[in-house]
């Protein structure tokens, strides 16, 4: 699965992962639910929401709590088209800490159930749960394992972190293990998978039912392909070059389908290369972030990318 990452998994990243590298479910960046507003979701979330790749589920994910209409925004949602959805209960920046959502909703375990219990009586897909382990304490999470069971969720995305966490430090596998040995759900095992060796760790160690890509992917988008055995391990030097700005520069002209002006086109092109921590590549990334034109940045992925996948 490609996880959802905010600010980075639009729907122009999700159409080229879709093209070239076909991850088995691709999620949305999270749903904002706008309490108060004359629309609880911003027309821009309802397009993302409804941009599917040809063949691949699309899971829309949605943070909030009840009493801020998440029930009420998922109704919409799905009277739109959309068949799965995923509760972010780990988001751990901003308000969503201090709120009863995201990572939040650790503080009142008592509201996971009733709420999760609604959805599902709402979602024609899949519903699943995409949870950190704990705002401070890594152990918090098995005091709701049993209420995403008995609300009949059908998978859970695990972030081996906690909130307080954010990045920082390693994901430990070893609790989504026990994770996974105290529930009788799927999980899926999320945090540090760069490598074609960490997805073999991590599944053979924990017995998860599969792997979110996050981080990994986005600095090295065909790791999926690794992982499969369908690419050789990633390449260093100029080969590595090469297959990074092929897929750049398929992600450009996706960008420039979906948003407006050099300046946000590029700015975007920057998210995505603050994850390429290669320092054989360091000059080149650096050239690159500089560019304030989107047909030079163009040009420069074209004269170092191969004929795209």
């Amino acid at each position: 699965m490609l996880a959802p990452m905010q600010g980075l998994t639009n729907r122009a990243l999700r159409g080229v992962f879709a093209q070239t590298v076909r991850p088995d479910v691709l999620f949305t960046e999270f749903v904002r639910v706008r309490p108060g507003a004359k629309k609880l979701i911003a027309n821009s979330d309802f397009r993302e929401a409804l941009a599917v790749a040809p063949g691949i589920p699309l899971v829309v994910q949605v943070i909030g709590s009840a009493d801020e209409g998440v029930v009420r925004a998922t109704k919409d949602l799905v009277a739109r088209g959309v068949r799965h959805i995923n509760v972010n209960m780990g988001c751990p920046f901003g308000r969503m800490t201090s709120v009863l959502a995201g990572g939040g909703m650790f503080r009142s375990p008592e509201t996971v159930e009733p709420l999760l219990t609604e959805l599902r009586a709402l979602v024609p897909g899949s519903l699943s749960v995409k949870t950190r382990t704990g705002i401070d304490d890594e152990r918090e999470i098995f005091g709701v394992l049993r209420a995403f069971e008995n609300a009949g969720v059908d998978f859970i995305v695990v972030h081996a972190r906690t909130v307080s966490q954010k990045y920082k430090g390693a994901a430990n596998h070893a609790l989504t293990r026990d994770i996974i040995a105290d529930t009788s759900l799927p999980v899926i095992a999320n945090g540090d998978v760069c490598t074609e060796a960490d997805a073999t760790r991590v599944l053979e160690g924990t017995g998860a039912r599969g792997l979110m890509l996050g981080r990994g992917a986005i600095s090295d988008p065909r790791l999926f392909d690794r992982i499969r055995g369908l690419a050789p391990p990633r390449p260093s030097g100029q080969a590595r070059m090469r297959e990074l700005a092929t897929h750049l520069h398929l992600l450009l002209a996706g960008y420039a389908d979906v948003f407006e002006g050099d300046a946000q086109i590029l700015s975007k092109l920057r998210e995505t290369l603050a994850h390429v921590k290669d320092p054989e590549l360091a000059r080149w990334v650096k050239k690159l972030k500089k560019h304030k034109r989107v047909p030079d940045a163009a040009a420069m992925l074209r004269e170092h990318s191969t004929s795209p996948p």
